[in-house]
């Protein structure tokens, strides 16, 4: 079984056999280095209601609007627990 994750800057998948919550690599198609966001974070991102998004939302790279949620406590996620 596989988990994808999400390039930050141009949406590829990338298929890897572990789940974490984010890897750390340098996209094949982009050629831009980021954080990957594993597809069930990013699905919890796109919840996240219009009011509460800052004008750029749909500019920002992925790992940018993670921690913006993160810090403005519109998502909660815990490193050390599950998903």
């Amino acid at each position: 079984m596989t988990e994808s994750y999400v390039c930050p800057h141009c949406g590829r998948l990338e298929d890897r056999p572990y789940r974490v919550r984010l890897i750390i690599l340098t996209c094949p198609d982009c050629g831009l280095n980021g954080r990957f966001i594993h597809e069930s974070l990013v699905e919890r991102l796109d919840e996240i209601p219009d009011a509460d998004r800052p004008d750029d939302w749909s500019e920002m790279p992925l790992d940018d609007r993670l921690r913006f949620a993160i810090e403005e406590g519109l998502l909660e996620i815990s490193f050390t627990g599950p998903l």
